[in-house]
């Protein structure tokens, strides 16, 4: 009896001391009086939260005495810190700001798409944790980084030796922390792979707890195809599959949302692990490789065959249709430069535009002699205008669709690039929930936060609940909003009062403070790391 006396008074000192733990003595800070929508996508509730030694201490009501800061969110939304599961932000090691992220309410970035990464990841993650960060990192490893180091630009298959090399570089990018394998399938040297290689890789990063996003093979005229190819992987290895950026492009593929929706719909409901990611806009952003017939960018590359009279010619024709029948139909206009560091007078216009600037007749023909001029100049960066709002929202509305931007850290005033990086988030809050209610609130953040949380493996964020990591943004739900346009991207959203990453304010009524509490985020091998 006195054993088991002697146990319960152990027992209520040990809970005791936890409850404490977590939700007594000084808080570093509280938010009061706001509307929580705790990233589950129950409905919100009243209330408060507490911050101490980064991590959410308290939720619930709160003595503010007990705190070192009070914000009082009244009329405001606290919700967990936006996860933007796809970007291309290696410059984090140029700008640890962050700015045009951090300013949207974005706490995590995850880069390395579309086949694109660091590869010596050990030396980069320390780099980028000794210089500090605004924000969180993580990055999966590209498909078409490590092909181009082992083979180059060669159009054929690996061989035993190059396929074992490059799961070994597959291999050594998850032991250093690396989430998992991203392909870029439509770009040069991922489009000459095949679909047997990417499972022989993706099976490498399975057995690491990573997953698999994918820029597909075909975004129009043959996207139902190579969503099959990237449901073949899922099925073939059992490796969660995400694919990026999900859309149909092309004024003559518009309406097709229907079947590509149903297409991962019915893939959920045979067991294949399957999400898409979509940015809130009906224009995307790459270089003008994409338009360019595959034939054309392999054995020596475009610019090799541009120089040759006929083959020129033959480009010319395919380039025409391209044109005509995928992205613009018959406004020209549709194809705008962001990025052209040959005249920065070209930013932003059109290809019409530019035709009537260079007193040329606005004809197909002279459309595609222009994207073959422009196309030559390193670096160049267009907007393709060619997406439906219908397909847009109908993607959106879809239960396994989250929010992403597709962007990168931008350089403030530099070139004409695609406004989603400045302006995705506060979109999808300020235009597809408040104005055209395509969204719930509660979904919208859902979205944003708990939902990539789960796919990418984080288990400590994407939620406001104890324990978990205080990235926290507190936002009027009346007046956010992207300030971001096609013509004039540079600018800052509305409507963003705080962001929190890590316990500490980052943007503060709405300014950025400098600070640079983010952290490197390790992948399931390197998942000890990140507590």
């Amino acid at each position: 009896m006195k054993k088991f006396i002697l146990y319960l008074i152990l027992s209520f000192i040990i809970g005791v001391s936890v409850y404490v733990s977590l939700t007594g003595g000084r808080y570093d800070c509280v938010i009061t009086n706001g509307k929580i929508v705790d990233g589950t996508g129950n409905p919100w509730y009243r209330g408060d939260i507490a911050v101490r030694n980064g991590k959410i201490a308290a939720v619930g009501f709160i003595p503010a005495g007990k705190a070192k800061e009070v914000i009082d969110a009244s009329g405001k939304v606290v919700s967990p810190g936006f996860i933007d599961i796809h970007t291309h932000t290696d410059e984090v090691e140029d700008d640890p700001t962050a700015h045009n992220y951090i300013m949207q309410g974005v706490t995590t970035i995850i880069s390395g798409n579309c086949g694109g990464s660091q590869l010596e990841l050990k030396e980069f993650f320390r780099k980028l944790e000794r210089q500090g960060m605004a924000l969180n990192y993580g990055t999966l490893v590209g498909h078409g980084t490590v092909r181009y180091l082992v083979m180059g630009n060669e159009d054929r298959e690996p061989n035993g030796k190059e396929l074992e090399e490059m799961k070994r570089w597959v291999e050594q990018a998850m032991r250093e922390g690396a989430l998992g394998l991203s392909t870029g399938l439509e770009y040069t040297p991922g489009s000459n792979s095949s679909t047997d290689e990417i499972i022989e890789l993706c099976k490498v990063v399975f057995e690491n707890g990573g997953f698999y996003a994918t820029h597909m093979r075909n975004e129009g005229d043959k996207v139902t195809e190579a969503i099959e190819e990237a449901l073949e992987i899922g099925k073939k290895t059992n490796i969660p599959v995400e694919i990026s950026h999900f859309k149909v492009i092309g004024v003559n593929n518009w309406g097709r949302s229907h079947t590509i929706v149903k297409m991962i719909n019915d893939a959920r409901e045979k067991g294949i692990d399957v999400t898409v990611d979509q940015y809130p806009y009906t224009a995307g952003s790459s270089w003008f490789e994409i338009m360019y017939p595959r034939w054309a960018q392999v054995d020596g590359g475009l610019t090799k065959k541009l120089k040759d009279k006929e083959l020129r010619a033959k480009i010319k024709e395919e380039l025409v249709q391209s044109i005509v029948n995928k992205y613009c139909g018959d406004d020209f206009n549709r194809i705008q430069l962001a990025i052209f560091t040959e005249d920065s007078t070209y930013e932003g216009k059109g290809l019409t535009d530019i035709l009537k600037m260079q007193q040329r007749e606005i004809t197909p023909e002279n459309a595609a002699e222009l994207v073959m001029e422009l196309s030559m100049v390193s670096g160049t960066m267009v907007n393709y205008h060619a997406m439906s709002e219908n397909d847009v929202q109908l993607i959106m509305r879809n239960p396994t669709t989250m929010h992403a931007s597709d962007g990168y850290v931008t350089k403030m005033n530099d070139g004409v690039p695609h406004p989603r990086s400045y302006g995705t988030f506060p979109r999808v809050l300020g235009v597809y929930v408040r104005e055209k209610r395509i969204l719930r609130l509660e979904d919208a953040v859902r979205k944003m936060t708990s939902m990539p949380a789960n796919r990418i493996g984080i288990r400590d964020a994407g939620l406001l609940t104890t324990g978990k990591r205080a990235d926290i943004v507190i936002f009027d739900p009346e007046t956010i909003k992207d300030i971001a346009t096609f013509q004039n991207p540079h600018c800052y959203p509305a409507g963003i009062d705080y962001v929190f990453v890590n316990g500490e304010i980052v943007v503060e009524k709405g300014n950025i403070t400098g600070r640079l509490p983010g952290r490197v985020m390790y992948g399931q091998r390197m998942k000890n790391r990140w507590k």
